[in-house]
């Protein structure tokens, strides 16, 4: 009994001896202290022979401290086999608890070239808690295959050059340097129209963590480039290198996004906070214009930074009495006949009309908030909240002495305005903006207004004044005649001139005199309408070579809703 016993002992030692040993992984492992451990030293190394496949075993020493929404990314390399059959017959599976994965032997997708996918990027998403263990294996497709595992792949090989814990992601792109790396992801897909899917798995996003999908889509030269989901559709600009849908826009549960178009490159979705009010959202205008007002931070208004022009704040108002009650004394302090430079008390302004939209340079918001400062004005509280954005922003800033300006400005409409008016008064409004902030624009308007023909100067001064601008402002004049001009596409632009404001300067007895003569069969003025569609003409071709925007556009991105 002892000898059979002494036996046992010894077969066990001579297996354990024979088994193998655990060694730490030799290929880098990032987003945790954790060390890895390889079971082997062929999983420490990272790396399958296709024509002896052995299942490639690891766990953590401790469990990893990954703050969820995570996913596990691998990085790895794969030469394929010469054999067509062989490639489809056999598949390489990560597994993790309870998930398991197949991970792309080639570029996710169809268009790359086989042999020339480089590095590959595979995120899958990391279920909680995280078991701490993982493997690899050549699995065959199916089970009649699996008689011929062994061998049967010859010449392929893969290896692990990475693993990463990463915040979640799902998308595909590549990018391209001395060695090309391809990322992708499961839960994306080609539908049948050729379109690509993002359906994002629920799981591992906790109630009231204040996450929400953020999209970016990498745009390749072509003609056409959409997203839709939840019943919107955005659609990209031409020239623009990518498409931002900001954390925000969209909700967690709107289902798939669809991208479409000749023109996606590549996607990337993944998750973030919105910054806490009154921290700006980076947005474009379209996506402004069209933010769900149930996502606002706070109910009174919602203020964005200008994804093209960081230095530009745009404010979006609930109604125009909370505009009112922010912008209006600014609006009479900064351009109003007869209050100009001047803190005018509630009561005087109350029964007067500010603006359903505006805009104000960084020294005039100083000018003003100053005046306030010296004088002990007592501003309102929504104004004090604007002071103190300002800022934090960089808008304006306090000296030794006084509130200086700093860089940059701010815009805003309301949405009391009906939605084409919001349209328009963005457009005039992001023109006004990029007046502010850039030399050259306004050289430029400088320049268009001094040719701008004495029947044209006339008729366009009239009818500032009869806006209760202050026309001895040249400053305010050019920026206005700039912002009037580009306001509406270039099509729309001798009617607007030519009927639409000449018909309320010829509705003024006294203003008629401005205006030249009147074609009666078409109700016109024909010359008004040459004038300023050859300044539309001028001025949308400025900001198209310089911005790539234009005449009635501003945003690059163009949100179609139900």
């Amino acid at each position: 009994m002892a000898k059979r016993a002494a036996f046992v002992v010894t077969a066990m030692v001579l297996l354990c001896a024979c088994g193998e040993k655990e060694r730490a992984a030799l290929f880098p492992v990032r987003g945790t202290a954790a060390g890895l451990v390889a079971l082997g030293g062929q999983a420490a190394a990272g790396y399958i022979d296709f024509a002896k496949p052995k299942k490639l075993e690891y766990r953590f020493e401790t469990p990893p401290a990954v703050s969820p929404p995570a996913s596990l990314e691998i990085e790895y390399t794969c030469s394929l086999p010469p054999s067509a059959e062989t490639q489809t017959a056999f598949q390489l599976v990560l597994a993790s608890g309870d998930d398991s994965w197949v991970l792309p032997m080639q570029s996710a997708f169809p268009g790359e070239t086989p042999g020339d996918t480089g590095a590959l990027h595979y995120a899958v998403p990391l279920a909680e808690p995280f078991a701490g263990r993982l493997s690899v294996s050549l699995a065959p497709v199916t089970a009649s295959a699996g008689k011929k595992t062994r061998g049967a792949a010859g010449g392929g090989r893969f290896q692990i050059q990475s693993l990463a814990f990463r915040e979640r992601w799902f998308g595909y792109y590549r990018e391209d340097g001395e060695t090309r790396h391809v990322f992708s992801s499961p839960f994306v897909y080609k539908n049948a129209e050729g379109a690509f899917v993002i359906e994002p798995p629920p799981f591992g996003l906790r109630p009231g963590s204040g996450l929400l999908p953020a999209l970016r889509v990498f745009l390749a030269a072509g003609a056409t480039a959409a997203v839709e989901t939840g019943g919107r559709r955005f659609e990209a600009a031409p020239g623009i290198s990518t498409l931002d849908i900001p954390a925000g826009m969209i909700g967690l549960h709107e289902g798939a996004l669809v991208i479409s178009g000749d023109r996606t490159g590549g996607f990337k979705l993944d998750y973030a906070a919105l910054p806490p009010f009154p921290l700006p959202i980076t947005a474009d205008p379209g996506m402004v214009l069209a933010w769900p007002q149930q996502s606002w931070r706070t109910a009174p208004y919602e203020v964005f930074r200008w994804s093209q022009f960081p230095s530009l704040l745009i404010f979006d108002f609930a109604d125009y009495a909370v505009q009112d009650r922010t912008l209006k004394r600014l609006a009479f302090f900064v351009e109003k006949a007869g209050f100009r430079g001047r803190l005018a008390a509630d009561a005087e302004i109350a029964d007067l009309h500010g603006w359903n939209a505006h805009d104000y340079r960084a020294s005039d918001l100083a000018r003003f908030f100053e005046a306030a400062r010296a004088a002990k004005f007592p501003l309102l509280a929504e104004e004090r909240q604007l002071e103190q954005i300002l800022f934090n922003e960089g808008i304006i800033r306090r000296s030794a002495s006084d509130i200086e300006a700093g860089e940059g400005g701010i815009i805003s409409v309301s949405r009391e305005s009906a939605a084409y008016l919001r349209s328009t008064f963005m457009v005039h409004e992001a023109f006004h903006g990029l007046f502010f902030i850039d030399a050259d624009f306004r050289a430029f308007s400088r320049e268009r207004w001094e040719r701008l023909p004495p029947a044209g100067k006339r008729f366009i001064t009239s009818y500032f004044d009869y806006q209760h601008y202050d026309i001895t402002d040249e400053y305010l004049l050019v920026n206005e005649f700039m912002a009037h001009v580009l306001q509406q596409p270039l099509s729309q632009a001798g009617a607007y001139f030519g009927k639409t404001i000449a018909s309320r300067i010829d509705a003024s007895p006294w203003r008629r005199s401005v205006l030249p003569e009147k074609d009666g069969a078409s109700d016109t003025w024909p010359e008004l309408a040459a004038i300023f569609t050859r300044e539309a003409q001028a001025f949308s071709a400025y900001v198209a070579s310089r911005w790539g925007l234009a005449a009635g556009r501003v945003r690059q991105v163009n949100v179609r809703q139900p």
